[in-house]
């Protein structure tokens, strides 16, 4: 007879089956979850998505936002996503880097003069692995209101063209349907350098006229017929296209090239030499006083203040521009017009060759400093004399300068014999006041033994009276002292013998007292005997009649008492008998 089902037994399947169907519908989703919703983006890139349904974007509004059909214009970063296949597509676009670079391969030249072999006044005078700014480009939005798709506009205004701020060292998400990203270096302006800033938009400043000061210039006539101003456009200010007065201090900066161009620009002194021959065109050659030819070669310490940098290269455009323009024909047209004025000989002679140099810098230096250029001086390297006879056929030129200085050499070489003659006389004269200083030495040495011998008998002298004097007093001294000892000695024996005399008198007076108490000098001797009597032990004896036991050690105390009972008269108790207890 089989069992009947029980209602909790179909319970019971009816749950399990349940649970199975929970736990393959649940494996079902997360495999159809996994397999056609996940979007895994890897690290390096970022997730564009394209939304299939959704409200129309606004006419003009290329990105959609949130809700709105179209590629959406946040994008998600590396990670795993589940989106619906049916309602949206998605793109991987790479990660934006913008490179931190490299400050160790950094290198550069502080001088145009230094640079290496085919750089110029255009070569880069830096070089390396230099940072990056990412310049953004918006491609979406409204044209901006200059008209043109590259122009500076800030990020928050929603218009197409370059945006203003800039992207620092790191790594961004970029959406590569909003946004187009340039990498640019980012400026480095090293020690020694500044950084000179020129607006790129902006109203210009007007153009103004300023002092000029003639370069090419060879005499004071064509100096007054030269112009004297020339027209310039001003430094800019915050908001004005163009130079601006404040520098950048060395430094890395993250700059915008579409906002603002840095020219860097060295700063501090330099050193420019035109060195004297016939072969340049540069060199400095003009006809003295006397009407020899004079090249020179000479050695300018020039440079830049930072605080002028700005006015300086807004005026000539670079360093290299102001060595050309200002200090080359400066200096040309300086030492023609002053050197005119000097014989051939005053370049050779060194004080008129030396006003000439100090002519030379003061005047240098008076026309840089209206174009604030600072000069630190001009010295002439080289002096070279030449005549004018030959010199058109290039053959014949004679070389003055030789015969110049030999002449002198000449000169100065009678003038160093007749020194000579004259410092013969003196060590002459030398020699014999040595002379004389030998014996007047020898005198005072002798003088001097003299005084040492006479100061040094009046010292002894003096010394053994001195010491004379001393043994006097010590003697008188001592019999001071034997005489306070002898009467110390006297004192002492008198006073010892009444110390003993009243010691004596008092043991006297003592025993006499004594005597007197104890009635008779017999009972004083008992006393005396009982006193110093002190057996060490105790012996009985038998004492006659009357016989008593005692202790020896009282027996001076009995004696005593039955000597002074006898002189009173009184007759002796009969000692009591002794204890049955002693021994």
């Amino acid at each position: 007879m089989s069992a009947m089902p029980t209602p909790f037994g179909s319970v019971g399947r009816i749950v399990r089956r349940l649970v199975i169907a929970g736990v393959l519908i649940v494996a079902i989703v997360t495999a159809v979850m996994f397999g056609v919703f996940r979007v895994y983006v890897p690290p390096g890139s970022c997730l564009v998505r394209i939304a299939k349904g959704g409200s129309e974007p606004p006419p003009g509004q290329t990105l959609a936002d949130a809700g709105q059909k179209g590629i959406q214009r946040e994008t998600w970063g590396p990670g795993r996503y589940f989106l619906n296949p049916y309602s949206w597509d998605t793109k991987l676009e790479p990660l934006v880097e913008i490179k931190a670079g490299r400050p160790d391969s950094w290198t550069w030249v502080h001088s145009v003069q230094r640079l290496p072999r085919g750089g110029g006044p255009g070569a880069n005078i830096i070089t390396g692995d230099f940072p990056e700014v990412g310049i953004l480009v918006r491609k979406t939005g409204p044209v901006s209101p200059q008209g043109t798709k590259d122009a500076v506009v800030d990020r928050a205004s929603g218009y197409q063209g370059v945006i203003r701020e800039v992207l620092t060292p790191g790594i961004y998400r970029i959406n590569p349907y909003e946004y187009e990203v340039r990498r640019e270096p980012a400026v480095v302006i090293p020690a020694g350098f500044v950084g000179v800033v020129t607006n790129q938009s902006g109203e210009q400043p007007e153009m103004i006229d300023v002092p000029d000061v003639p370069t090419q210039a060879t005499t004071s006539q064509d100096a007054a017929l030269a112009p004297t101003t020339k027209r310039i456009r001003p430094l800019a200010v915050a908001g004005q296209r163009g130079t601006l007065k404040h520098v950048l201090p060395p430094g890395v900066y993250y700059l915008n090239p579409y906002v603002v161009r840095i020219k860097i620009t060295e700063v501090g002194f330099d050193e420019f030499s035109q060195v004297a021959t016939q072969a340049s065109q540069d060199t400095i050659r003009f006809p003295s006083k006397s009407g020899y030819d004079i090249e020179l070669g000479v050695t300018v310490v020039w440079g830049l203040h930072p605080k002028h940098a700005a006015e300086v290269i807004n005026e000539f455009g670079t360093t290299h521009e102001v060595l050309e323009k200002v200090i080359k024909p400066q200096l040309r047209s300086i030492c023609r017009n002053q050197g005119s004025l000097y014989e051939a000989r005053d370049f050779i002679r060194g004080d008129r060759r030396e006003e000439f140099q100090k002519v030379l810098t003061d005047s240098l230096r008076e026309v840089c400093n209206q174009k604030n250029i600072e000069l630190l001086l001009a010295l002439i390297s080289s002096i070279d004399v030449y005549s004018r006879e030959g010199q058109t056929g290039g053959e014949g030129v004679t070389d003055l300068k030789t015969e110049i200085q030999n002449s002198y050499i000449a000169i100065e070489r009678q003038i160093t014999n007749t020194k000579l003659q004259e410092t013969a006389k003196k060590l002459a004269l030398l020699e014999e006041a040595r002379k004389k200083v030998d014996v007047a030495r020898e005198t005072i040495q002798a003088e001097t033994r003299k005084k040492m011998a006479t100061i040094m008998a009046d010292g002894e002298r003096k010394s053994a009276e001195t010491a004379a004097r001393g043994r006097l007093e010590v003697a008188k001294i001592e019999q001071q002292v034997a005489m306070l000892e002898a009467e110390k000695t006297q004192v002492l024996g008198k006073a010892r013998t009444d110390v003993e005399r009243f010691k004596r008198q008092a043991e006297a007076d003592g025993r006499k007292m004594m005597v007197t108490a104890l009635g008779s000098g017999t009972a004083y001797n008992l006393y005396t005997f009982a006193k110093n009597f002190e057996p060490t032990d105790i012996k009985l004896f038998f004492a006659g009649p009357g016989t008593f036991w005692t202790d020896l050690k009282r027996i001076e105390e009995v004696g005593a008492a039955e000597i002074i009972k006898q002189r009173q008269g009184a007759t002796p108790t009969t000692p009591a008998a002794p204890s049955k207890d002693r021994d």
